[in-house]
């Protein structure tokens, strides 16, 4: 990989960090499936979004049309 690749890498890291988002997100599926299977059929199904935490803190900063990481600006920079 070319220096400038790790570069743009390393920023994007910085304006839109990955990783540990991806890893709470299929944790949380699987807690939504499991949830799903074994819930009562008369009441409400849970929904994906109660088993995600991190995507109610997100939630509280506004709409997500509305917010904006920086991550699509750079990567239009590219």
């Amino acid at each position: 990989m070319p220096e400038r690749h790790l570069q743009e890498y390393e920023q994007f890291y910085q304006e839109q960090p990955f990783g540990l988002w991806r890893e709470d997100y299929r944790t949380a599926q699987i807690a939504y499936l499991l949830a799903a299977i074994n819930s009562d059929p008369k009441k409400d199904s849970p929904k994906l979004t109660e088993f995600m935490p991190f995507f109610a803190d997100q939630s509280a900063v506004g709409n997500s049309q509305d917010f904006d990481d920086g991550s699509q600006m750079f990567l239009a920079q590219r």
